[in-house]
């Protein structure tokens, strides 16, 4: 179980989307206090779930009936395998996306531009609020932020699953769920204690990594996920 509770911490914590919010939240002219906002906001969802899960509604779940974590992980490592061979593949991710309607060009277009209806006004003030939230100061947006990203994924019922089947201690257990939020939160804690020392180099730092994780290949991210999925398996294997 700690095992798998280290591996996946880690792995949520290189998460670009979270990196890419968080050198946003760096950007910011108070960033230490939007970073311990979005630190607490996430950390305190986040466990009031799992905790939730694991000593409320876990009967419901798996019953008096013994459950090994063992073929948890494995069935999880294979599901992460599928999906790293899509990612290596050259299956086309945006296959049912909406397609462009093609540009004919000509006078129909110019009179339709003429004959379009301006924006509703409605909706320009609401583009006009949204824009004042994201470049104000209010700790309602990192807090927006830590809320968005706590929300439980597949990954970490799967995890609340592993845990529950682990059969572990009710501490053991709210212990393994702490490190995981902990090692999950590593990208912004590291971040906000290395600001207090050194707010430019951390800024450069964080901005730098963001972009180098955003310019890896799919071929690059489907080799990191099918080495986590290969791991949970060998980890579940060897339980057995």
């Amino acid at each position: 179980m700690w095992t798998t509770v280290v591996l996946l911490g880690l792995t949520v914590s290189i998460e670009p989307t979270r990196l890419g919010l968080i050198a946003l939240l760096l950007t910011r002219p108070r960033p230490i206090r939007h970073l311990i906002v979005f630190q607490i906001t996430g950390l305190t969802i986040s466990l009031s779930v799992g905790l939730t899960v694991l000593f409320v509604f876990h009967h419901s779940f798996f019953g008096k009936s013994h459950v090994s974590p063992a073929p948890l992980q494995i069935a999880f490592g294979v599901v992460l395998l599928l999906l790293a061979a899509v990612l290596a593949s050259n299956i086309p991710l945006n296959r049912f996306s909406r397609q462009a309607v093609p540009h004919t060009g000509g006078v129909d277009d110019a009179a339709a531009a003429d004959v379009s209806p301006p924006p509703t006004t409605r909706r320009t003030q609401a583009l006009h609020r949204v824009r004042r939230f994201v470049r104000g100061e209010s700790s309602a947006l990192s807090a927006s932020i830590g809320a968005a990203t706590a929300m439980p994924s597949i990954d970490y019922f799967v995890l609340l699953a592993i845990i529950i089947a682990s059969k572990a201690r009710a501490l053991e257990q709210a212990l393994a769920l702490l490190t995981f939020l902990l090692l999950a939160g590593a990208g912004a804690s590291i971040p906000l204690l290395s600001f207090i020392v050194a707010p430019a180099k951390t800024r450069i730092w964080v901005n730098g990594l963001s972009s180098w994780i955003r310019r890896r290949t799919r071929r690059q991210a489907g080799l990191f996920v099918g080495v986590v999925g290969a791991l949970l398996i060998a980890i579940g294997a060897f339980s057995l």
